[in-house]
């Protein structure tokens, strides 16, 4: 007996140990899942105009979605279309992307990826476009940058170089590095 008493210790112990190790084994309480931040708000197929403290235009806006960001108040907008008025509402600069960002109070909208840059009509019509992946504009300063490789043209001109800096008001545009073009005289 003492035989059998031995072994159904050893095999009651055995179970106590085995009934232990799986119920350790079996997954705890999963941790909450991390809060994902979640907009103020969503737009979906708007048009907007920003107007700086006195009342005039800063920029109009138009896409199929904007998202606006509860802790910085900042805006993130796809494939954006925007406006901005030119010296004495003479004309626009039309600028496009498939992303932007635009801080608080419209201070600064950033550009991003496919940045396509219209400037307003000359005289004679042309319009001089800037192509880059990049481009900061300053509505208040009316003044464009990027550090990225740009390539601006106007009728039969083209220039490429690094890093840009336009004057929206005075229409004076300065590539920054690597300067290379191809310059032809205006048609009349």
């Amino acid at each position: 007996m003492r035989k059998r008493s031995i072994a159904a210790l050893a095999l009651l112990t055995l179970a106590a140990v085995g009934g232990t190790a799986l119920w350790k084994l079996q997954p705890g309480d999963l941790p909450p899942p991390a809060s994902l931040a979640r907009s103020d708000y969503v737009l979906e197929n708007f048009a907007l105009t920003s107007l700086d403290l006195q009342g005039k235009e800063s920029f109009s806006v138009a896409a199929p979605h904007l998202e606006r960001d509860p802790g910085g108040r900042s805006l993130t907008i796809r494939l954006p279309k925007f406006s901005f008025p030119d010296k004495n509402d003479a004309g626009r600069w039309l600028a496009s992307s498939n992303t932007a960002w635009v801080a608080e109070k419209g201070v600064e909208v950033r550009l991003i990826q496919n940045v396509e840059l219209l400037g307003p009509a000359s005289p004679l019509g042309e319009r001089t476009r800037f192509s880059t992946q990049r481009l900061q504009v300053f509505p208040k300063q009316d003044l464009a940058l990027s550090e990225d490789p740009v390539t601006i043209s106007r009728a039969d001109s083209i220039l490429h170089g690094t890093g840009l800096r336009a004057d929206m008001k005075t229409h004076r545009v300065q590539l920054l590095a690597n300067v290379k073009g191809r310059y032809a005289p205006p048609r009349r």
